[in-house]
């Protein structure tokens, strides 16, 4: 912008150079800017720590805002089962040992008291031992009624696993199955006893004198070498038997009795220190 100096007439027209009133070279003017305004300061906008939620009038509802859910820890978690299962699967193995031990004391408190075992097998005239039945025959024409027999001992070696020692695996037609005294050492002087269901007339009795399960089974423990077989008459008989695992029949000529209670006298020795007896039967008339 340019400005007469005599008439102080202003021209924005730069490419003037004189005054068109009175041709006065003109002259360039400047204007200064305005001084800057200063502003008073002003504390910054704190951040507030909540977050702020805003309200709504009438009947729209407030937003609701996402909650964070924690995440579970997938290995955590399943520690946490397995401990669980752990604990359970000890707990029931703890309580069936109690029980099965429990079940094994109380059979052999009741077979010391001479308390007759839980099972009986009946056995008629006719009947054969399941083990060898060409060694067991006699004839009863005059009662054909079967004979009932209980057996009973005066001890009984506990369980082990599955296998059990009870008097009447004696009468149960099986040889892998025994009767095992319960003492310490081979047992002299333990007994097993059968009571019939009525009077008989007894001839002969046939044993299996040790554990006839398998050859190593009846070499581990001890055999029968011999017992005094007690009747009710009042008499008795000295038993005698040979060390082979074989059945063997014994001849006591004719006996009245209502039952019959062996004795263990002496026994052949195995590894094992219980002395076994897997089967008997007998040859009766009424």
């Amino acid at each position: 912008m340019k400005r007469c100096p005599k008439c102080n007439r202003e021209y924005t027209d730069d490419t003037l150079r004189f005054c068109l009133e009175d041709g006065t070279s003109l002259s360039s003017i400047t204007r200064e800017a305005p001084a800057t305004e200063r502003l008073p300061r002003v504390a910054p906008t704190q951040k507030p720590s909540t977050p702020t939620i805003p309200s709504y009038r009438g009947n729209v509802s407030a937003p609701v805002l996402p909650t964070e859910t924690p995440r579970s820890n997938p290995i955590l978690t399943v520690g946490v089962v397995a401990i669980a299962l752990l604990l359970l699967a000890l707990v029931s193995i703890v309580g069936f040992f109690v029980i099965r031990q429990s079940s094994a004391g109380d059979s052999s408190s009741s077979s010391r008291t001479a308390s007759p075992t839980p099972a009986t097998s009946p056995l008629n005239a006719n009947s054969r031992s399941a083990a060898t039945p060409e060694d067991v025959s006699s004839t009863n024409p005059q009662d054909t009624r079967p004979l009932r027999i209980t057996a009973s001992a005066s001890s009984i070696r506990l369980a082990v696993q599955a296998n059990t020692y009870y008097a009447s695996n004696t009468i149960d037609g099986k040889r892998s199955t025994a009767w095992i005294e319960g003492v310490d050492g081979p047992g002299i002087g333990e007994w097993i006893r059968f009571d019939f269901d009525r009077e008989i007339n007894l001839h002969r009795i046939l044993f299996q004198p040790g554990y006839f399960k398998s050859p190593s089974a009846w070499a581990q423990n001890n055999r029968l070498a011999s017992v005094t077989a007690q009747f009710s008459d009042g008499s008795s008989r000295q038993l005698n038997f040979s060390d082979r695992m074989d059945s063997q029949k014994i001849d006591i000529a004719s006996v009245k009795t209502r039952w019959v209670r062996l004795v263990i006298e002496s026994v052949y020795y195995g590894s094992d220190p219980d002395t076994a007896l897997s089967e008997v039967a007998f040859e009766w008339e009424p």
